[in-house]
């Protein structure tokens, strides 16, 4: 007689980052146009500080109807970009062939090695470090296994690592998706190619994660929202 080999379940972490790049001074300068009055410039004030203040004043539905009209098209790469990118080395940013623009990218991310050591270590407790921190960054090569850090992190121009805001929330089953989201402000000019999820907020420390895409390109005033979420599936 022939035995059939028992199977046992198998868990996959599965991680998709969501970015949405807004113009500061659009929002604010709409807002304003409807008779807003702020605290200050918008120079000033981070997105957050524009929306609170401007929730006295105007109804929520006016306020997120302007937010979505001050997103900045970004360019959603597909499979065709992907393979260029990992065999070539290239950004090929082409409309309806290697992706399309949209205000809300959506990409997959890759967790490494060290990033499924990291996992273990925080189901057995041996460690006390939890992954608290979205970092980005201006690395040209692709994602890989071996990644322990971003190719070329960004330290300058309101793009440096720092704490997100992490929640256990719900993809398919009650609690199987930790989310980190971070709203980086800028300052100056950066061409945005890679994010990351570490276990330090200011620097070095463990990566969970990382993902790298098509440039988006931010200037003074402009706010990138990075959503990242990792679920247990």
């Amino acid at each position: 007689m022939t035995k059939t080999p028992l199977k046992a379940d198998t868990t996959s972490l599965k991680g998709i980052v969501t970015r949405r790049l807004y113009s500061r001074e659009k929002f604010y300068n709409s807002l304003v146009d409807l008779k807003a009055t702020f605290s200050d410039s918008w120079e000033n004030m981070t997105l957050s500080q524009i929306y609170l203040e401007a929730s006295k004043q105007l109804n929520k539905e006016t306020i997120d109807r302007l937010l979505d009209k001050a997103a900045k098209k970004q360019f959603k790469d597909n499979a065709l970009w992907k393979f260029l990118k990992k065999n070539f080395g290239v950004d090929l940013a082409i409309p309806f062939v290697t992706g399309r623009y949209t205000t809300k990218a959506i990409r997959g991310n890759l967790v490494p090695t060290r990033g499924k050591r990291i996992v273990a270590d925080q189901v057995g407790g041996t460690t006390t470090a939890p992954v608290t921190a979205i970092a980005i960054g201006v690395g040209a090569v692709a994602a890989a296994a071996g990644d322990t850090a971003l190719g070329s992190e960004s330290t300058t121009n309101g793009g440096s690592r720092g704490a997100a805001t992490v929640t256990n929330t719900t993809t398919t089953t009650t609690g199987d998706t930790e989310q980190w989201v971070k709203t980086f402000t800028f300052s100056g000019s950066l061409a945005i190619t890679e994010e990351g999820l570490f276990d330090n907020n200011t620097s070095g420390g463990n990566m969970l994660a990382r993902q790298v895409f098509s440039a988006v390109n931010v200037v003074n005033g402009d706010t990138l929202q990075v959503t990242h979420k990792v679920q247990v599936s």
